[in-house]
């Protein structure tokens, strides 16, 4: 047994990837494995029973951890280079005490840390591809956006577009969406769908407002046979078992009965529904989704809206702002839709600074849904291809003239009004300018100085 302790003490001295020595305590070296070789560049031969101190005067290395454990009594590290093998060596001499306490041995553990600073190279290396491929689908997933008319240009369309991306790849449910009418709010809860583990899975999508309560009840539930008058036959699947595995997106969710809050809000609780008419729950596995443009908890406190449905709907909230309070939005979702209508009409319409500064000032109470069919109406029904004055007497008209009037533009500095105004223009070049060079012509600046300004102001010309 003996024996073969020591066979394999010897066997995982001699095949250790670290370099190991064993020295005494006068410093002589008694043992030197394979790997020790490798990584001096010396055969244990020439080196076995000789002293490390003569190691380092005779320049085979430049540090000797076992000279420094000898004087300090205590375990070192240190970097030793060692010129005939060339390499870098992270080494460790560690004291071993005899039952006196004076040094018996030193055991040497010797590392080749280029192999550290490669492994760092290569980590640092792939977190850089990382983050690249990260900004590269962000910057896909804006693009995809604007397909779908959602521009995330303005930081609080950005950060709740990247909020949404985020509940979407971690797989949240009961997610909120609020904002008022025409703000997308749709089009987000498809957004997150679609860039979730469940988007090969249904969408389901119903406006709570649409249909009365007994009817919103069956659609949602589904009901069994003969459950009331003109039912079908077979019965329905309702809405919850078609989006089972997928997403149902419950829009104006404010305006559900009662009956239906507390039928919602125990599926919530254990994933379960109750056909209309039925006596046996059914289990189904779906990801709610809901959207409201009214103050739930004001609803709540008139006891319109239960409180507890209420907390189980807004595990995650999502505001969706107003376009009035994204100035940078409007601008470039009047690009898209001029863009859009002008193939679709077969157009070449295109948009000033007069008509820019008048939508940019517009309070736009029906939000993204008014601007692309005040856009959409200009270039179908203006007949000149400069759409300026029928957009200005559009966003003009009686029920156009709130006029949103924000405090940070009276108090703005004249630095801030400048760049304001090279943004408008920029952008107005970018909508019929199809290369710098036609910029620069079109703005009277070179085209150095219009590249400069595009990448300042991060505006790519699409058109």
């Amino acid at each position: 047994m003996k024996d073969n302790n020591l066979f394999f003490l010897e066997t995982i001295f001699t095949r250790s990837a670290d370099g190991l020595l064993i020295c005494d305590s006068q410093g002589r070296i008694l043992k030197m494995n394979q790997a020790a070789e490798r990584l001096n560049g010396i055969k244990a031969s020439e080196v076995v029973g000789k002293d490390v101190r003569a190691l380092v005067t005779e320049g085979q290395i430049n540090r000797s951890a076992t000279q420094e454990v000898l004087e300090t009594r205590r375990q070192v590290s240190l970097v030793q280079t060692t010129p005939r093998s060339g390499y870098s060596l992270l080494v460790t001499g560690t004291p071993v005490f005899d039952d006196v306490g004076d040094i018996a041995y030193v055991v040497v553990n010797e590392r080749d840390i280029s192999l550290i600073r490669d492994m760092k190279q290569k980590l640092a290396q792939v977190r850089q591809e990382s983050e690249k491929m990260r900004e590269e689908l962000t910057e896909l997933t804006l693009r995809e956006l604007e397909d779908n008319n959602i521009v995330a240009k303005s930081p609080s369309m950005k950060q709740a577009v990247h909020l949404a991306l985020k509940l979407a790849r971690i797989g949240a449910s009961n997610i909120l969406l609020q904002g008022e009418s025409g703000t997308g709010k749709g089009l987000l809860a498809k957004f997150i769908h679609k860039h979730s583990q469940r988007a090969c899975n249904p969408f389901i999508q119903i406006n709570c407002a649409a249909l009365p309560e007994n009817l919103l009840e069956a659609e949602l539930f589904g009901y069994e046979k003969g459950a009331f008058t003109g039912a079908r036959e077979t019965g329905k699947a309702g809405l919850f078992e078609l989006a089972a595995g997928g997403t149902l997106f419950l829009d104006e969710i404010g305006e559900l009965s009662p009956g239906v809050q507390a039928k919602l809000l125990k599926y919530l609780d254990d994933q379960e529904i109750m056909p209309v008419g039925g006596t046996k729950s059914k289990k189904i596995d779906c990801s709610i989704l809901a959207a409201t443009n009214q103050n739930l908890e004001q609803l709540t406190r008139k006891k319109q809206f239960r409180l507890d449905l209420l907390h189980r709907l807004n595990t995650f909230t999502l505001v969706i702002p107003p376009l009035r309070d994204r100035p940078e939005d409007i601008l470039e979702l009047t690009r898209l839709c001029l863009k859009r209508y002008n193939k679709k009409y077969n157009r070449r319409a295109h948009i000033g600074y007069k008509a820019l500064q008048s939508l940019k000032s517009h309070a736009f109470p029906g939000n993204v849904r008014e601007l692309i069919n005040m856009v959409k109406q200009a270039v179908a029904m203006c007949d000149r291809r400069q759409l300026d004055d029928y957009l200005v007497r559009f966003t003009e008209m009686p029920e156009n003239q709130t006029v949103r009037t924000d405090p940070k533009d009276v108090c703005a500095g004249l630095a801030q009004a400048v760049q304001a105004v090279e943004y408008d223009m920029l952008m107005q070049a970018a909508m019929h300018c199809r290369t710098t060079r036609e910029a620069a012509a079109f703005l009277g600046i070179s085209q150095p100085t219009v590249v400069r300004k595009l990448k300042k102001h991060g505006i790519v010309l699409k058109v």
